[in-house]
Formats: C-alpha cells, structure tokens, sequence
C-alpha cells in the first residue's frame, strides 16, 4: 500500500481506500434514537449506545478493534521480553536482543498498518541494533548513556521515515517531527483504554465469549495478571528457601525484595503501556507532510552581514596559511603548546559551528541570490581552514600532552563538523538535498566507529608507550592518575603492567565485572574480570 494513502485523519472518499480509520467528530450521534427515551422502537443494542455516546464511526472502531488485537499482544510481548533484557541491565548481553526485538515489534506493528518498508529506512534499524550491540561491547560511561539516546532517536526517526512521505522535509521540519511525535505519543496512552472498550463490547455483543478462536483474549488477561501475581510469589519462595534465592539471584541476577519486585513491574508498565502509545501514534498519522517554505527575507540584509564576516575570515585565513601551515606548525615566540593550543582552539571550534547554523539559517530564510551563494561559499571554504587550524593546534597539544577522552572527542567532532559542511555547501547549491538525512547517517556512522574503537583502549596504549619516551612526561603522576579512572575497555593495555596504578585501575572497575550474572555480562567488564585474575 502506498503510504500516501495512510491517513487517518476526517472521512473523505478520497481515502476511502486507507486501511487506517479516520478519525470523525460528527456534531450528532449515530443513532439518535439511542440518544431519546424509549418510544416503541426497537431498543438499541449496547454496542449501539456505546458508539452513539463515542460517536465514532463503524470504521474506527473497526480499526480499534484491530488495534486491540494486534497491536495489543504485540506489546505485551515486547514488554515481558524487553523487561527482561534491560531491567537494570542496559550494558549486559541482553542489550543486542532488545534492539533486534525493538526493530522486529516496529516492522510488525507497521505491517498491519499495511505500511509498505522503505529500503532506505533499514539504515536507521541497523544504527539502532549498532548502538545496542556498542553497549554489549564497551565499558565506558560516556557511550552507555549516549547509545540510549541514539537508540531512542532511531526508533522515531524510523517510524517517521516509513510512515511519512519525508522526502522533502528539511532539517527542521523532521527535528520537529521527532519531537512531536515524542511529545503526542504521551496523549495517545487514551487510545489503549479505548481500543480495549470497543473490543470487549463487540465480544460481549457478539456473544463469543465460548469460541475457542478468540482464547488469545484471556491469554492476554492471563499473562498481564501473571506478571504481579508471579513477581509476589518469587519474593515470597525466595524469602522462604535460600537455595532457591541462591538460585535466582546467581543465574539471573534478580534480587528478589520488594524493591527489585516494584522495579520490574514498573519498568514493564512502562514499556508495554509506552510502546503501544508510541506505534498508536503512528497509525493515527497525525503529522503534517508538507513543508512550509518561507524563504522571503530580503538577501541584500545577507548579503551586507556575509560581506563583512567573508573579510575578516579572509585575513584570519591567509595569517593561518601562511604563519601555521607554511611555518611549519612551529609556535610564535613566548608560547608553551597549551597556551597556543587552548587561547585558539575552543574558540576557533566555537566559530566553526556559529558558521555553520549561520549558513544553514541563511540557506533556508532568504531568496534566491548569486551574490550570496558566493559569499556563503566563501564562509564555507574559511570555516574549513578554521577546523584545519583546530585539528592542528590539538594535534601539537596531544603531542605535548598526550591523549585524553576529551581530545579524541574533539578530534571526532572536528571531522564530523567538515562532513557536515560538505553537505552544507552542497545544499547551498541544491535545495531539494536532504541534509537532514545526509546528517544522521554521518553522525551515526562516525559514533559507532568512535564507540567501537573504544578510545580508552587507544589512550592507554598512547599514552604508555610515550610515556617514558619524552622527558616532559615523566613528571606525570596525574598521568597514571588518569590512567587509573579509565573503564574496562583499556584492561588488555593496562593488564601488561604490575605497578601499583595498574592494580588500582583493576580495583577501580571491580565494580563493573564482579558479582554478574549471564544476564549482565558485558564483554569488556568480562575481559577485564579475566585479565584481572591471570596478573
């Protein structure tokens, strides 16, 4: 099915063909006599009163009651299976089978809106599945807390970029629909109660309380008592035979008190009553398509702004030219690495992304003109020798230095930054590109690529094997101090050595590896637990 025929807005013939309902608030009740005291007609049935007090459409509750079929075991399911998998437990290897399980409820929930899959959008479900498996595979803070966000991102970038026609959404238009739909997708929660009413009223109707084709009914009423009714029972036999206890808490990790039991009835009710919310927003398409261009400002304002900033760039460029990058990347007089490296690096970062809104602002507000094409262009080519000059000034602080976590990441977000400009300067050129597209898939590729090449693995090894190589570095007891405080990920270096830092570094991350079940077990906290037993 086309999805332009996904609609689920008022009635129309024109979408008389769309598998989705509409959505009607007709002023009078379908059935006005159910609305009037009895007066010898036949009396209305009780689904008829309670869709003349709805006043919704046969059509609607047709698609409620789909709604509550499908879309309602579905939910259940990923609720149980994803409980599971993340309680406590978003660094274990039960991460990789929660986003293949998120990816699986998606496609299944958009197949019985008859929403036809986008080859494109399989891109945005791998990122998901890369950034759950990243958390499987790294015991660093820094992208457990950033793979949870990437994977809530993908999932409503996917949703959208399958259900709406985004083809020509700019920036934008498609950051406002994440957020919209994030936001919209809380209201939804009513649908549940709704979707659920109608299709007790239509089996009570129609009398099949005893038809053994409709049993999945009270498998659903059976499990969703079943999840309080068992965490009860386990506290309670936990409580009363140790070795049972031992048993659960060893294999599973779940600590079975009262605590633990509100936890996880919590976390289902959150996943369950949130996923359902979320995909019954979608089949709803609420969301408007079209984009509202308003490029009316007048260039020549642009063009006097542009104007001025292109000569002050250029200056700045030729001194950069010719006094850094001819120069040999030697430091003016009266000047220590760090003094040159932070007086212009974080500002020289902070222009760098001033002009890139700027000329994405420029881009998308004012008409058409040559003149400032030119000019943004000329502001383009200016940044890139700004991110140049930063990558080198941080390349002589690392030199210097050595490695931190905080200077891999500039590094990473300097090269993010010049992809991101290509595309920029290409959209200056191009309206109809997707930047937006053309902008998360760079950014998640270069993510998993920073994730998986875990930077606390590379510093270690950097900074040891300079360590003792360069006299400047020896006086560096902050050095191994920092080297200390780095999570699992560096345990293969770090286990080469006996001194007494490398054991505090393994005593530092006890925490992480030690006392794990298989349910939690994380492969670098798993590595280090083993690198930590054969010193």
């Amino acid at each position: 099915m086309d999805n332009k025929s996904f609609n689920a807005g008022p009635s129309t013939p024109s979408n008389s063909n769309s598998s989705i309902p509409n959505n009607p608030n007709p002023s009078m009740p379908i059935n006005q006599n159910a609305s009037m005291p009895y007066n010898g007609a036949a009396i209305p049935t009780y689904a008829q009163r309670i869709q003349s007090m709805t006043a919704e459409s046969t059509e609607v509750q047709d698609f409620r009651e789909k709604m509550a079929r499908k879309l309602g075991p579905a939910s259940l399911i990923y609720g149980i299976f994803s409980t599971f998998c993340i309680y406590k437990n978003f660094t274990g290897v039960t991460m990789p089978f929660f986003g293949i399980a998120t990816l699986i409820y998606m496609v299944y929930c958009l197949k019985q809106y008859d929403v036809k899959l986008k080859r494109t959008g399989w891109f945005y479900g791998a990122a998901l599945i890369g950034f759950s498996i990243s958390n499987f595979l790294t015991g660093s803070i820094f992208f457990h807390f950033f793979n949870m966000i990437g994977i809530m991102l993908m999932i409503f970038i996917y949703l959208l970029h399958n259900v709406y026609d985004d083809s020509r959404w700019n920036f934008s238009k498609t950051s406002m629909a994440i957020i919209e739909s994030f936001f919209y997708s809380i209201g939804t929660l009513s649908d549940f109660s709704k979707d659920m009413k109608v299709l007790k009223t239509r089996r009570s109707e129609a009398n099949v309380s005893e038809d053994k084709n409709h049993n999945l009914r009270y498998v659903i009423i059976g499990l969703l008592i079943s999840v309080p009714l068992v965490a009860v029972i386990l506290l309670l036999l936990s409580q009363a035979d140790m070795i049972f206890n031992d048993i659960l808490t060893k294999y599973f990790r779940f600590k079975i008190n009262f605590t633990d039991t509100f936890g996880v009835i919590v976390t289902f009710a959150l996943l369950f009553f949130g996923s359902y919310s979320v995909l019954r927003f979608f089949s709803k398409k609420e969301l408007k398509e079209e984009v509202n261009v308003n490029r009316n400002l007048e260039p020549v304002i642009a063009i006097t702004i542009l104007s001025v900033i292109s000569v002050i760039y250029l200056v700045f460029s030729v001194i950069q030219i010719v006094y850094l990058f001819m120069g040999g990347m030697n430091l003016p007089e009266k000047y220590t690495y760090a003094e040159y490296a932070r007086e212009g690096f974080f500002q020289l970062l902070a222009v760098s992304i001033i002009n890139f809104l700027m000329v994405l602002f420029i881009n998308n507000h004012f008409k058409e003109s040559i003149a400032l094409k030119i000019l943004m262009t000329i502001i383009s080519a200016c940044t890139y020798i700004m991110i140049a000059s930063s990558c080198m000034r941080m390349l002589l602080y690392i030199d210097a230095y050595l490695l931190t976590f905080l200077r891999i990441l500039v590094l990473w977000a300097l090269a993010v930054l010049a992809l991101l400009f290509a595309a920029v300067v290409v959209s200056i050129y191009k309206h109809d590109f997707n930047l937006f597209k053309y902008s998360i898939i760079v950014v998640s590729v270069l993510y998993l690529l920073l994730s998986f090449a875990h930077p606390d693995y590379i510093i270690a090894d950097y900074n040891l094997a300079h360590i003792n190589g360069k006299p400047q570095h020896t006086n560096a007891g902050c050095d191994y101090d920092y080297l200390e405080n780095l999570s699992t990920d560096a345990a293969p270096v770090i286990a080469e050595y006996n001194d007494e830092w490398a054991d505090r570094y393994f005593s530092n991350n006890k925490y992480f590896y030690e006392g794990k079940s298989i349910r939690q077990l994380n492969l670098s906290g798993y590595t280090a637990e083993i690198l930590s037993k054969n010193r």
